[in-house]
């Protein structure tokens, strides 16, 4: 039994950047958040729906970085497919290139089932990932999952289309009271607390007294908790090249952190150095080995202490 659960899509992007530059059949969905966990602990699942061709695109991924596929359900002809652009100002648009059709389909039944998380609930697991709509059915189910899971500390990395829709403002609201620690971009502050900066977002957060892991893009991220909000620069090395995943990656590194107990910097830093190792290349970092595991928690380490310093 894994002691993290991620949950989410999965997901194949064409990427094209503003200048109009694309890569094709990248991997991507919550495969990314995997990769916040996966670098500091090897006892992390994927929960996921996929398609009949899903090995065709994830299977050589899978095999070079010892993951178990035992979380994948087969339930679609095709896996999704979509073409994600970006806009200079850093957010995207993502369609399906099987149609609308096919991209409404998906949506509505890929969601994370219920039984899926139950079949690999138990007292060991220390944390669940979610990337669900507030709308999603499994949010009904909560209770039943805490109660599988009673050990379990629960996340969700708040759906972008959720923050822009008005009408599920409160509905928002309302998740985040039931959950443990949850996660906004700047972007999606921004449309949920209608504020104008991040100053304003950080204190509208503090305000709901729930810890949250605040991502401010390029400068860096706010772990926000005990009444007050932790900020790490980002860390970002030359080889830097996609920013694709970096909010899932880092997101799930600083549930990892959490769960562990770490001091909220310290969390910061280590969900920092997975996302700038995850925007090395496009698609998801190709090999999680034990030199760079290694390595990747030692950077951690020394940032923390070189900020907790400062």
């Amino acid at each position: 039994m894994a002691r993290y659960l991620v949950t989410g899509s999965i997901i194949i992007n064409d990427i094209y950047d503003p200048s109009g530059s694309s890569v094709k059949g990248i991997l991507g969905g919550s495969i990314y958040a995997v990769n916040g966990i996966h670098p500091y602990t090897d006892d992390v699942l994927f929960l996921s729906s996929a398609g009949d061709d899903f090995d065709s695109f994830f299977s050589e991924y899978y095999e070079r970085n010892g993951l178990s596929k035992e979380g994948i359900e087969i339930c679609f002809p095709k896996t999704q497919y979509t073409k994600l652009e970006y806009s200079p100002s850093g957010e995207w648009i993502e369609r399906s290139i099987y149609g609308e059709e096919y991209d409404r389909l998906y949506s509505s039944d890929s969601s994370i089932k219920t039984e899926y998380i139950l079949k690999h609930s138990g007292e060991d697991v220390k944390g669940i990932y979610f990337e669900s709509s507030v709308n999603d059915r499994i949010w009904d189910d909560l209770p039943k999952i805490r109660e599988c899971c009673p050990n379990a500390l629960i996340m969700s990395e708040i759906y972008t289309s959720d923050t822009k829709d008005p009408a599920l403002r409160e509905k928002v609201f309302e998740l985040i009271k039931k959950i443990d620690i949850y996660s906004l971009n700047q972007f999606e502050a921004m449309d949920l607390f209608q504020t104008k900066n991040n100053d304003e977002s950080i204190q509208m957060i503090l305000d709901l007294n729930k810890p949250c892991f605040f991502r401010q893009g390029k400068m860096g991220a706010s772990m926000i908790q005990d009444g007050k909000a932790w900020f790490m620069p980002s860390y970002e090395s030359e080889e830097s090249i996609d920013s694709t995943g970096c909010g899932n990656c880092s997101t799930a590194a600083s549930l990892y952190g959490y769960c562990e107990g770490f001091e909220p910097l310290r969390t910061a830093a280590y969900a920092n150095v997975a996302a700038g190792v995850n925007a090395r290349q496009f698609g998801p970092y190709p090999v999680y080995d034990d030199l760079i595991k290694k390595w990747m928690k030692e950077k951690a380490e020394e940032l923390y202490k070189e900020y907790k310093e400062k």
